[in-house]
């Protein structure tokens, strides 16, 4: 059985072909989170790679493992069997195959599992992830890979513990990228968006990189709904890291917006052990998204996190931007240059654009949202509006359309209740505005 040293605090943590980092220093554990059950399709164990039975989403009843072995994932402690199964992926995003069920409490199922995932074909299997135990106390597996539409891959679990059949579950969480267009918004709740969107280099090539992950801070054993993406500079098995990983966004446009526009770039930090909270990290805004383009970017914000508010706790920070006006860029966050501390947080990155002095004086209107008849009213006491898009607070665009007067109300019957921001342009000019329906 593996035993993992235990932790600061209970989270929940999708891994990624990178290490699994415990709080450091201090007594609680951790958990996988746990998805909502699909349907369940009741399947006996595979005997080879070759005779791997194919599975889609939902929950899949294993027999007992007696197939052909594969140890590649697993060199150092090797099975004797193993079950076989197959997975062809028809969306972009995160795939979690997971034995971490209810239901595998020993009793009726086996709650003792372990998992390799395999690409390629049965003559060149590549391992691509795998997961042995959860935590001190819980034996079952569960890991998340990043997927692409026609891929394929093989689910293969071991009898290296337990041989006796159990459930799996297979959870498709398909990515929805943010358009690009202001405003731009990232709160990380999406781990397929933030695999599949946003961009990753290990600079330092230790295997480590950024992370999606879902505290527990209260201890209640449940995540606490807040997700954050995360970087470490310890680790409980590897002890101190020297990170040097960059997470590069998605292309953000700017070409709509004037010189005069007030531009911001927002965001939270944190080192989530305030007694290890000194982590170093660089902002970076630049027209392309290699290392050189923003390393040779004038326009970037350092600091020492937990030396300026951010210690245990998030603190928000902002970077002026308008000087990038007019063009495409991308955003980098790059944790470096620090080591034996913990774990840095990143939460809520956002770029929002106000007009300047000039183009407010030349465009000054009036909206007012009414709920009861799903209307957005807008008025401009000297141009004329000439289009409007609407925003989720995530970036996604939920409704365009063309305006050509003065005075234009806009219907909006078919938005969820939420916030919204709303891009309206008037001339030549741009003004964004929220509103919550």
């Amino acid at each position: 059985m593996l035993f993992l040293r235990v932790n600061f605090t209970n989270y929940y943590i999708f891994n990624l072909n990178y290490k699994t980092i415990s709080m450091k220093k201090t007594t609680l554990l951790f958990h996988t989170l746990l998805i909502s059950l699909f349907t369940l399709n009741a399947i006996n164990a595979q005997s080879s790679c070759a005779n791997a039975l194919t599975v889609t989403a939902g929950t899949t009843t294993a027999g007992a493992i007696t197939g052909t072995i594969n140890n590649t994932c697993y060199t150092s402690s090797t099975a004797t069997y193993g079950s076989w199964y197959s997975y062809t992926a028809n969306f972009d995003g995160t795939l979690t195959i997971s034995s971490n069920l209810s239901q595998n409490d020993g009793t009726t199922y086996s709650d003792d599992t372990r998992l390799s995932i395999f690409s390629g074909t049965c003559s060149t299997l590549t391992c691509v992830s795998y997961s042995d135990d959860i935590s001190t106390t819980n034996y079952l597996s569960s890991a998340t890979i990043l997927v692409s539409n026609g891929e394929s891959y093989f689910i293969y679990w071991d009898d290296n513990w337990n041989a006796n059949g159990f459930q799996f579950e297979i959870t498709e969480n398909t990515a929805s990228c943010p358009t690009g267009t202001l405003p731009v918004s990232e709160d990380f709740n999406s781990t397929a968006n933030i695999y599949t969107c946003w961009s990753q280099i290990d600079n330092d090539g230790d295997g480590n990189g950024w992370f999606p992950v879902d505290y527990d801070l209260d201890n209640d054993g449940v995540a606490d709904g807040n997700p954050c993406v995360a970087s470490a500079s310890y680790d409980n098995t590897d002890g101190p890291l020297t990170p040097d990983n960059w997470l590069i966004s998605f292309p953000i446009d700017l070409t709509s917006s004037a010189a005069t526009d007030n531009i911001a770039l927002q965001w939270k930090a944190r080192g989530v052990d305030s007694n290890y909270a000194d982590e170093n990290y660089t902002v970076y805004v630049a027209t392309g998204n290699t290392i050189s383009d923003f390393t040779s970017s004038s326009v970037t914000f350092n600091e020492i996190v937990g030396q300026n508010g951010g210690a245990g706790v998030y603190a928000s920070r902002s970077l002026d931007i308008s000087s990038l006006a007019g063009q495409t860029i991308y955003v980098a966050f790059r944790h470096h240059n620090v080591s034996d501390e913990f774990v840095l947080n990143i939460d809520d990155v956002s770029i929002t654009s106000t007009l300047g002095i000039e183009n407010v004086a030349l465009s000054k209107f009036k909206h007012h949202y009414d709920a009861s008849s799903n209307q957005l009213t807008l008025k401009s006491s000297e141009n004329n509006f000439t289009a409007i898009s609407v925003y989720t607070i995530s970036g996604q665009q939920v409704f365009s359309k063309n305006l050509s007067n003065t005075k234009e109300v806009v219907d909006l019957p078919n938005l969820a209740k939420g916030l919204y921001m709303a891009k309206v342009s008037i001339g030549n000019t741009v003004q964004n505005i929220k509103f919550t329906k």
